[in-house]
């Protein structure tokens, strides 16, 4: 709670909240929604089975696949999980002859159990199936499954995408304060990671969000030093103002 004399004399009080949200999370428990967020791809491979080539592996991380979006419910019970690139929107996907159009690598309907999410459906629409494992571990996720195609009509063509051993920890969120309140608005300080772009949005009743700042963090020797200050106009005449940040590469 923030108290400002006015000029006129008047005392004022404001209530300001933090709500500090990254594309991330910074621990979880696969036993509840807090698993949900957005994870950076340390090593693993993907490959491609079994066409006139055979089987052709690549190593992860890569520009097409660099994240993952985990997505649990609220109640802890059903999940979702999105395999990203390096912009983390674009959904990784590859092409499949048997069904003459892209896999995209986004599953829904994952089961959650204790250490364990399961993404699996066999027999799926056009003749595609899954089947992924996500395990906890230090210090962050396994994952390791595959997707399958009927071969059809297509003799030389992959029909299995298998990915092993894919390590993936949580990209940490950005942090802000409220370093100072005056008849100018609220000053904030951002703290978040060299290079990426942040935005800070502010809501007075936690329902509409609306952008007050979108920054690219400067390039410091320590990459989770680089900070910005904003100046919120906006929340002067307001009582109550509620803030939170995120960032993306």
């Amino acid at each position: 709670m923030f108290q400002l004399q006015t000029s006129r004399g008047r005392r004022r009080s404001y209530s300001l909240f933090l709500f500090v949200f990254g594309l991330c999370i910074g621990g979880f428990s696969m036993a509840g929604a807090d698993l949900s967020g957005y994870y950076e791809i340390l090593s693993g491979d993907y490959s491609e089975c079994c066409g006139i080539a055979g089987e052709v592996r690549t190593l992860l991380p890569n520009a097409t696949q660099r994240f993952v979006r985990l997505q649990v419910d609220p109640n802890g019970t059903t999940a979702s999980m999105t395999f990203l690139g390096q912009d983390l929107r674009t959904v990784f996907s590859t092409f499949s002859c048997a069904l003459g159009g892209n896999i995209n690598f986004s599953f829904d309907h994952g089961f959650v159990f204790t250490n364990t999410l399961m993404f699996q459906v066999d027999p799926g629409p056009n003749g595609l199936y899954w089947n992924y494992t996500v395990t906890n571990t230090t210090p962050g996720l396994r994952i390791d499954g595959l997707v399958g195609t009927a071969q059809g009509n297509c003799a030389d063509a992959s029909t299995q995408f298998n990915h092993t051993g894919v390590l993936a920890v949580p990209v940490p969120a950005p942090t802000i304060q409220i370093t100072e309140f005056s008849e100018q608005g609220a000053t904030l300080i951002v703290q978040g990671t060299s290079g990426w772009t942040d935005v800070t949005e502010a809501s007075s009743d936690l329902s509409i969000w609306t952008p007050i700042s979108t920054n690219t963090m400067p390039n410091t020797a320590c990459p989770l030093c680089p900070f910005i200050q904003i100046r919120d106009t906006a929340s002067t005449n307001l009582t109550h103002r509620f803030y939170r940040s995120f960032q993306f590469p």
